[in-house]
């Protein structure tokens, strides 16, 4: 019987690309030479948009690309087994987040259906098939993807509950621990987030707890209005909000890196009477009403939040009660203005196009 774990296997072949020649000496020292070949020969390009939806380029060197790899594979082999089967419904095109979650799949020992986000070659009722076909076990993709996949089930006659999932890990998307104890239901699943930015895939990871702890070995964090707002990674803003607990705070888990909660993009948010007020705040809010499916969507315009919401026909509002209720609860909870609609669940591809 081996002792090695697959995991701890690639985490030591990982190392070892890390810090071999990139030459034909066959020499395995690295010097500060061999590095700078690897970043200038060895690099992932991608592309990301920023807050004035112009297209901006990333390169990563290898080390980087490899790096953020270990981190991901460790945490999710806390999540994952050899005996899974795993749906990737992530990007891929121009997007460093599908290629390194296959190879972190691959890596945990897991099965893996990349499945992409695009919709066209495996739209969802397909991948409901797939599902069912290759009794898939956990699924990674965005919170409104997971709630839509489990809306379109119900829509068809099945259970999501009844299905073979039984882990979510929900990314690219900030969710609250409110919205995401929605969509375990919804899938009668367990479910946890990662973190990362388009120019770092993996920049937090999930401790057993379910906590985001930065990946502070390789990564400089700071906030820009301290303890919530902008974070630079190594310096360089990222356009994302998010607060950063202080070191002394701690967590259950016992782990000293710093906690992250990620809250959107800094563009998606209001001033409010103390800080930033992003989306995730909102659903914190919204989600505390028990009728409510796990849709969700929240938009700034003209000063205010546009929010939508649903509910199982079943227990649709009368005269718009729910509405006007959780309109108020957002404005007295955070200063800000909110408009909210909400729809039975099966308009909800409808009332959000």
């Amino acid at each position: 019987m081996t002792t090695t774990t697959p995991i701890a296997t690639h985490y030591e072949q990982f190392l070892h690309l890390l810090t071999r020649d990139t030459g034909d000496t066959g020499d395995t020292g690295d010097t500060s030479d061999a590095a700078a070949g690897r970043d200038a020969l060895r690099a992932r390009y991608g592309e990301r948009i920023d807050a004035s939806g112009a297209t901006q380029a990333i390169v990563m060197s290898r080390d980087e690309w490899i790096l953020n790899q270990i981190d991901l594979t460790l945490a999710l082999g806390r999540l994952l087994s050899e005996d899974d089967v795993v749906v990737s419904a992530v990007p891929y095109e121009l997007s460093f987040v599908g290629a390194e979650m296959d190879r972190v799949i691959e890596m945990v020992g897991a099965s893996v259906i990349s499945v992409g986000t695009s919709r066209t070659i495996c739209p969802m009722p397909r991948l409901l098939g797939l599902i069912e076909q290759y009794q898939v076990t956990a699924l990674v993709c965005a919170p409104s993807f997971a709630a839509e996949l489990a809306s379109l089930a119900l829509a068809r006659g099945q259970r999501p509950q009844d299905t073979t999932i039984r882990t979510v890990v929900c990314v690219g998307e900030a969710c609250s621990t409110e919205r995401l104890d929605r969509i375990g239901a919804a899938w009668a699943a367990t479910t946890s987030t990662l973190y990362g930015t388009p120019s770092t895939p993996t920049a937090a990871v999930p401790c057993e707890h379910g906590a985001l702890h930065l990946c502070e070995q390789r990564l400089r964090a700071e906030v820009r209005g301290h303890p919530r707002g902008e974070l630079l990674l190594d310096g360089s803003p990222t356009g994302e909000l998010v607060e950063l607990r202080p070191a002394e705070r701690g967590c259950d888990c016992g782990a000293a890196s710093r906690v992250l909660v990620p809250l959107g993009s800094v563009a998606a948010a209001l001033p409010g009477p103390d800080a930033p007020v992003s989306a995730v705040d909102v659903e914190r809010i919204v989600f505390r009403h028990a009728g409510l499916t796990p849709h969700f969507a929240c938009a700034v315009r003209d000063g205010a939040f546009h929010v939508t919401c649903a509910v199982a026909e079943a227990e649709s509002p009368a005269g718009g009660a729910l509405q006007r209720v959780i309109r108020g609860e957002i404005g007295d909870a955070l200063g800000v203005a909110a408009e909210v609609t909400v729809v039975d669940a099966k308009d909800w591809s409808s009332a959000t196009s």
